[in-house]
């Protein structure tokens, strides 16, 4: 081994060698410099950017625990009157599931979809396979992702009740699993 392969003391780092008297205080920036104001506005920017996505996170993970506990509740059927209560259940519970994605395209409205895709695809693909397979149970047969997609299309009377609750405005949003690149 050689010597600067060794102990390590070859590689210091460069503030090391600087005594603590010397080192630049950060207090003599002038923060209405343009730079720095350029840099806050940034920041303020990111910080929207990463609270928009972890807001699509959460939003994703209800979907995904939504979805699944519609699956657990199709695999429960064992008899044709038992099935009946059970579809009708399952078909509320994906209501509910649909309100979390008028969500999340209220979310992203507006939105280059490419920076948030990953925050939501797990939802989306677990929402796909619940539909599936409730769609099977009803006519053992598999459902087309165009009908899903068409599920997926959100009005302007869709958004309007979900305003009443969440407060919120927006036109006519479009979420599908085909733009958000998932595949059943």
């Amino acid at each position: 081994m050689s010597n600067k392969e060794g102990s390590g003391g070859f590689r210091k780092r460069k503030h090391d060698n600087f005594p603590h008297n010397q080192r630049r205080e950060g207090k003599d920036v002038n923060s209405s410099s343009p730079v720095m104001l350029a840099f806050k506005s940034f920041q303020q920017e990111l910080d929207a950017r990463h609270d928009k996505y972890e807001r699509l996170v959460k939003l994703s993970r209800d979907i995904t625990v939504e979805s699944k506990r519609t699956i657990f509740l199709l695999h429960r059927i064992t008899s044709a009157p038992d099935m009946e209560e059970i579809l009708t259940e399952s078909e509320s519970k994906l209501d509910g599931v649909r309100q979390k994605i008028l969500q999340v395209a209220q979310e992203l409205s507006g939105e280059d979809m490419h920076q948030f895709h990953r925050a939501v695809t797990t939802g989306l693909q677990e929402y796909v396979e619940a539909v599936t397979f409730q769609h099977f149970i009803k006519t053992r047969s598999l459902i087309s992702m165009d009908d899903i997609n068409k599920q997926l299309v959100f009005t302007t009377e869709d958004t309007g009740k979900e305003n009443k609750t969440a407060g919120e405005t927006s036109s006519r949003s479009h979420l599908t699993p085909a733009e958000k690149g998932t595949s059943a």
